[in-house]
């Protein structure tokens, strides 16, 4: 099977063999899952709650670094956030001006509760790319810190992106973008500082 038909047939395979899963998984289970099992799979909980300070619409405030010792070239934007997907994940676009160019972003957010790991998905309009972020929160989950690796298109060479995400009240969060070398050095590439709508 080429590489092709795989990627369309391994989706449906996942879907038709999910109930079957958590029987594997039992050492009691016979030849499929009870209904009781297969609705003890996780859904929902405490880390969604967190997400849900992001939901709504927001005002943003866009500053982009193109050097590390330079001053940001700052432009306004905004943001729109829902849940989607029965409340398990808050899907946010993003609209503005970056580098005189007009800039769509689209993130997915959600708790993997398996994984124990928030899991995000950024897409955005200056690129090919999609990003994949994983991490965790602090104790209040007022701060998220998140990791994705990805080849810089332009050197070619494999680099990560870290994201900071600070939840600074029910009106106000803001998210931070580092650029890590190979190195560990972190430099800063872009802040948005977003206000709720009345």
């Amino acid at each position: 099977m080429n590489r092709s038909r795989l990627a369309m047939t391994l989706p449906i395979l996942l879907l038709a063999l999910w109930p079957y899963s958590a029987g594997l998984a039992s050492p009691n289970s016979q030849d499929k899952p009870t209904e009781a099992e297969a609705s003890e799979v996780p859904g929902p909980g405490d880390p969604q709650s967190h997400l849900a300070a992001m939901v709504g619409e927001w005002d943003l405030t866009i500053r982009v670094w193109t050097q590390p010792d330079s001053e940001p070239i700052e432009t306004r934007g905004s943001a729109s956030a829902r849940w989607i997907l029965g409340d398990h994940f808050v899907e946010t676009r993003l609209e503005g001006e970056v580098l005189n160019s007009p800039f769509e972003g689209l993130r997915i957010e959600g708790y993997d509760v398996a994984a124990s790991l928030f899991i995000s998905t950024w897409r955005d309009s200056r690129g090919t790319y999609t990003l994949v972020f994983s991490g965790r929160c602090d104790a209040t989950c007022g701060i998220r810190t998140m990791t994705a690796d990805f080849i810089d298109p332009v050197s070619k060479t494999e680099l990560t992106i870290k994201s900071v995400t600070t939840i600074i009240g029910d009106d106000s969060y803001k998210y931070e973008s580092y650029i890590v070398t190979p190195g560990g050095t972190e430099l800063r590439n872009m802040e948005l500082e977003a206000t709720r709508r009345p």
